[in-house]
């Protein structure tokens, strides 16, 4: 019930302005994947345009770091997959080795 007032409350909010990171992640909107890419939990407009343009940016991200360091962008993927799944806030979520979301 908390959660859906806070959802509600964002979505009034944030009527011209796109949601941000922190708050999609609190709100369990979004989630961290284990090939390093955020991924939907509960979508909407603005959660997947969020997802979308945040991953574009890690791609080009991760396609630098494998170019410079020798590896292939599966390799980079994986292991950001890992270190921000680590870093994840408990309470939020991220996928688990099955694929499915889990709770942190």
């Amino acid at each position: 019930m908390k959660k859906l007032l806070i959802l509600f409350t964002l979505i009034l909010s944030f009527s011209s302005v796109a949601i941000e990171l922190p708050d999609a992640k609190e709100l369990g909107l979004i989630g961290e994947q284990t090939n390093g890419l955020l991924g939907v939990v509960e979508s909407s407009v603005e959660v997947e345009t969020l997802v979308k343009e945040i991953n574009l940016r890690r791609l080009a991200k991760y396609s630098q770091i494998a170019e410079k360091n020798g590896m292939t962008l599966d390799q980079v993927s994986l292991l950001a997959g890992e270190k921000t799944i680590k870093k994840t806030a408990a309470g939020q979520y991220i996928q688990n080795a099955s694929g499915q979301w889990v709770v942190k």
